[in-house]
């Protein structure tokens, strides 16, 4: 029906738009409703996600408090923007959808590996389908081939230390020369070897805007592929030391034997050349290895100082071997300090749970890693720093530790970048003692950043060398 009065048919049209937006936006505000499900109220437009959008609360609090609201709930619902999404807090459910029924949970659902930036679209991380099985499998070839022996690389970092020592930098330094020997040419000159340090550099200390395209990648990855944004600029790698380098030499072996270049034919994006495949490559090993290494080695260091009799034992061993109890002061951090605080996954069909819960397709899940971690339903007094918790006699669900994942979409790198914490944690504490110093924080700050967890200000500790 139309009337005579142009002004009166726009008033007309703009409120059945108004109308019609309304129901986008709000579709499925009642979903968790109807499905008896505790949820947070959404409003249009943000969901209930609205104190992240905002910035308001980061991505872990908030998961954390939601997770809190109802301690005796299996699950909690609520909504990003206009998808609902369930964070779930029972074990059991959690290996069912990341290990028994892994098929109907397979994808992440950030549509990120369709982006126009290369260290993106080639990240295992962002990877779905045929492509993210192809890339696991080459990954996981490439990681076999470089040097484990990494204690080799790190008696030229460990001296000159005596006081108060900024934490990271001291980190810095010595994971420099472990990813040097990880992934360059020994022979490359000391400016050619600082590839390493510019990547790092940029990721670790990011501009004003590379924080807001993080905002986007995290908030709303969709903006983040349309306009291009890229994670690692190119200028922050000298391609030509790339060229050069053993990680090249890997890459173009793994790119033939997998044949990686194929799989990309169907695509109608150009296919990458082996020098900006390893660039991607080197950047991954950077934000999903070095970065949560450097994090978690600071965090470790932190508990550290304030427990000298964990750092004796760790030396002289306790009725153990010294290597068994470093073993579990790792495990303890990774509990406490997570590289990844939440997980999440798309179901990519209709699923349902043992309790009649039916979940559609498209509906994501999240997985509260870190607030499982600090559960008391699963650890006795969960914020303490203790190590002995993981004696063999501690029987806990094993999908109630979560540090690396679960099932087949697991942390490709955990043999590697366990390693890399054991072995610098061990060089450093059998030459110093690590107490805290007057600029030492009582708490330790983080923050996230590109789905991971990191340390958000300079941790001071007093390092004093051993006799």
């Amino acid at each position: 029906m139309f009337f005579e009065s142009f002004l009166l048919n726009l008033g007309v049209l703009l409120i059945l738009i108004v109308a019609l937006l309304f129901d986008y936006a709000t579709k499925f505000f009642s979903y968790w409703y109807i499905r008896h499900i505790s949820y947070k109220t959404a409003i249009p437009c943000f969901g209930s996600d609205y104190h992240r959008v905002l910035g308001l609360r980061n991505t872990t609090d908030e998961v954390k408090k939601l997770y809190n609201k109802h301690p005796s709930d299996r699950f909690y619902g609520c909504v990003k923007s206009r998808i609902p999404d369930l964070i779930v807090k029972d074990p059991d459910v959690i290996e069912k959808m990341l290990c028994t029924d892994f098929a109907s949970f397979h994808c992440r659902g950030l549509g990120l590996d369709k982006s126009r930036d290369v260290c993106l679209r080639n990240n295992l991380f962002y990877a779905e389908g045929e492509k993210w099985t192809v890339m696991r499998e080459a990954l996981e070839s490439l990681l076999k081939s470089i040097p484990y022996d990494i204690e080799d690389s790190l008696h030229d970092c460990l001296s000159g230390i005596n006081g108060d020592t900024n934490v990271q930098q001291f980190l810095a330094d010595i994971l420099d020369g472990t990813f040097e020997f990880l992934l360059l040419n020994k022979d490359l000159s000391r400016n050619d070897r600082a590839v390493i340090r510019n990547a790092r550099s940029v990721v670790q200390k990011p501009t004003l805007a590379a924080k807001f395209k993080t905002y986007l990648q995290n908030i709303f990855p969709s903006l983040y592929s349309l306009y291009g944004f890229t994670t690692l600029p190119e200028e922050a790698v000298n391609k030509e030391v790339l060229q050069k380098s053993n990680l090249m030499k890997e890459v173009k072996r793994i790119r033939s034997e997998f044949l990686l270049d194929v799989k990309e034919k169907h695509s109608k994006r150009k296919i990458d050349s082996d020098i900006d495949f390893a660039f991607s490559i080197l950047a991954l090993f950077i934000t999903e290895g070095y970065i949560p290494c450097l994090n978690v080695l600071t965090a470790m260091f932190f508990e550290l100082a304030k427990h000298p009799e964990i750092q004796k034992k760790i030396r002289c061993g306790n009725g153990e071997s010294c290597e068994a109890y470093l073993d579990k002061v790792v495990k303890e951090t990774l509990r406490l300090h997570p590289a990844y605080s939440v997980v999440s996954r798309r179901c990519v069909k209709m699923y349902k749970f043992p309790d009649e819960l039916l979940l559609d397709k498209g509906v994501t899940v999240t997985i509260p890693i870190e607030a499982i971690h600090r559960d008391i339903r699963f650890y006795e007094k969960p914020e303490v720093f203790n190590p002995d918790r993981f004696d063999d006699g501690n029987k806990r669900h094993t999908h109630a530790y979560l540090p690396f994942g679960a099932g087949p979409r697991k942390c490709v790198g955990e043999d590697l970048s366990t390693r890399i914490i054991r072995s610098i944690s061990r060089q450093i504490l059998l030459k110093y003692q690590v107490e805290p110093c007057s600029k030492t924080p009582k708490q330790l700050s983080k923050t996230d950043h590109n789905f991971g967890r990191v340390v958000d200000r300079d941790i001071w500790l007093k390092f004093s060398p051993i006799n």
